[in-house]
């Protein structure tokens, strides 16, 4: 017999089984649920009627007791006498059985024939109607006190019966999981008999096929496979002892193309070989070009900006130079201007003392030239002259400090100054235009000694940073509201801080946007920009890193996070003492 006749068959059986048992026991507790809950139903139907019986009876002699005393509302009598009347046949429908129902309606009789008497005009209007009275709610109460008491015992007998119908309503549902849990450990037994019997054979004859594989597979083609388990698997072992004849047969052809095929294999792999060496060797050539094109791009660039950071130097202190000699000139003369316009001033005043009542070609004069405003005014204008050449004088100095054409080579200089003189060359796009807001400035400068630095690059690289910072408060500002600037504006921060004996932190943050993640990865590459076409090359953060990297064996990095502002840190040595010894080594061998 197949393996899958068996199983179809004993599936079958079992399948049966299953389904006979368990629609058995659905039917029988389907049934003997609905009895239990009809009897429940029942028993809940007569206590909720028991109570309205005694609801009602209990209205009916309060009704009485009222007519007994007020001879009133006897049409009320009747309503609840119909009603209690009403509830009785109920409950014997109910309740066929209880002999409670028949002593109850008897002295419920009594009482609607005691209501009918009372009820009567000729005892109404008796002259003993007080003692009447007291002997008529006597009755009344014996007959309300007797018919509670059947009543309370047919309540009773109810609610046994329904906890009769509780109890058997947990029994069947007991009952009910025993037989789940029976058919559960049957069906879980039926994979366990399908196993032993059919599986377990199997599992034997597949074992004995795998050994015998495993023989042949380690190269006995000599071995016969003897199964008689008469089905699939014992024509499997036929089937798979031909297999091996076969096999014999193919192995020693396979033996004698073996070497012909590992002799065309050797000659493949060598030529193969031979090409992944050479396309190995073509794209080492290719990446090293594409570098190297990308290293000159960079360079040429790099020469470019750097050539016209040092004409627009020479420029500017060649602008510097030629102002500083007149207003020298200028604020040199101022002083003695002033004082000789205040000696004739003085020579003035002296005259009109000395000659109060001058003639009237004099005083006319005097009023249309507006001496008075005029003595008043001048000493105010030759003030302003000498502020202005004084501002003009910084102006020239700051150029010149921030070109610093004089100092090439590496010098002690006072960074604070190269800050303040970056600062004063921007301060056009820092004060408040009509386009823009006010951008603040906060200086926070530490006590610093003099730094071992290229002055006119290391403010160049100030120039950058502050540069940028300015274009990204100027962006932020255009996407923010008025009320929004005003409440925080814009600011850019500069501290300077000395960390150790050997080092200087310069910090450059502002409180615009902040930069993406992605953004500050490439921050310092040739090329890369944020800024629109024609508003930035992207050059200066990159040729700022090679100034402080490169030139000054610093570190230049920045902090940012959206919408928390952005912060560059420049960590540059006091002295650059490893870089003035290689200088002068390379310069003793040249010389050499």
């Amino acid at each position: 017999m197949k393996i899958s006749t068996k199983f179809i068959a004993s599936s079958a059986v079992v399948t049966a089984l299953i389904a006979v048992v368990v629609g058995g026991s659905t039917v029988l507790r389907n049934q003997g649920d609905k009895s239990i809950h009809q009897k429940f139903e029942k028993s809940s139907r007569m206590i909720e009627v028991a109570l309205q019986s005694e609801i009602d009876l209990t209205n009916e002699i309060i009704i009485l007791k009222d007519y007994v005393l007020l001879k009133d509302r006897y049409i009320d009598i009747e309503k609840y006498q119909t009603k209690f009347i009403t509830d009785l046949d109920e409950l014997e429908r109910l309740m066929p059985q209880a002999p409670e129902l028949n002593a109850i309606r008897r002295r419920h009789q009594f009482l609607i024939r005691l209501a009918s008497e009372l009820a009567d005009p000729i005892q109404t209007s008796s002259e003993t109607y007080l003692a009447d009275s007291q002997q008529d709610f006597r009755a009344i109460n014996a007959f309300n006190r007797d018919i509670d008491f059947f009543l309370t015992k047919l309540i009773n007998r109810a609610r046994q019966q329904q906890l009769l119908a509780e109890q058997e309503l947990a029994q069947l549902q007991r009952t009910s999981q025993m037989v789940s849990y029976a058919i559960v450990i049957f069906i879980l037994l039926v994979p366990v008999g399908n196993f032993v019997l059919i599986l377990l054979p199997v599992i034997r004859s597949l074992g004995k096929l795998q050994q015998g594989a495993e023989i042949i597979g380690a190269g006995n083609l000599d071995y016969c496979l003897n199964l008689q388990t008469g089905d699939e698997i014992e024509q499997l072992s036929h089937e798979f002892n031909r297999m091996v004849v076969k096999l014999a047969k193919s192995h020693s052809v396979l033996v004698e193309r073996s070497s012909e095929l590992s002799k065309l294999n050797q000659s493949l792999e060598n030529e193969i070989s031979d090409r992944e060496r050479v396309l190995r060797e073509r794209e080492q050539a290719q990446t090293e070009l594409q570098q190297t094109l990308h290293e000159l791009q960079s360079t040429q660039s790099q020469l470019i900006q750097t050539e016209k950071m040092s004409s627009l130097g020479q420029l500017v202190a060649g602008v510097a130079h030629e102002i500083n000699n007149p207003v020298n000139f200028i604020y040199g003369n101022i002083t003695h201007a002033s004082q000789y316009t205040q000696d004739l001033l003085d020579l003035l005043h002296l005259y009109q003392v000395e000659f109060p009542n001058p003639g009237y070609e004099i005083q006319e004069k005097r009023q249309d030239m507006d001496l008075d405003f005029l003595l008043d005014d001048l000493p105010k204008i030759l003030s302003s002259m000498k502020m202005g050449s004084v501002r003009i004088q910084q102006i020239v100095l700051s150029l010149r400090t921030f070109s610093r054409l004089d100092e090439a080579d590496m010098k002690e200089v006072d960074i604070h100054e190269g800050i303040d003189s970056t600062l004063l060359i921007l301060q056009n796009r820092l004060k408040a235009k009509p386009e823009h807001t006010q951008i603040e400035i906060i200086k926070q400068y530490g006590q610093l000694p003099l730094v071992e630095c290229y002055a006119g690059q290391l403010n160049q690289v100030f120039m950058n940073i502050i540069n940028n910072a300015i274009d990204a408060l100027e962006s932020h500002n255009d996407q923010r509201f008025s009320e929004e600037i005003h409440t925080h504006p814009s600011k850019i921060t500069i501290c300077t801080q000395l960390i150790s004996d050997n080092r200087v932190v310069v910090r450059i943050a502002d409180n615009g946007p902040g930069m993406a993640g992605e953004v500050q990865q490439k921050l310092f590459d040739p090329f890369f920009t944020t800024k629109a076409v024609g508003q930035g090359t992207g050059l200066g953060l990159s040729i700022s890193y090679q100034i402080i990297v490169q030139r000054h064996s610093g570190v230049l990095r920045c902090e940012s996070e959206l919408g928390k502002g952005t912060e560059f840190w420049i960590n540059i040595p006091l002295r650059q003492q490893k870089k003035q010894q290689i200088c002068k080594t390379e310069l003793e061998t040249v010389q050499a």
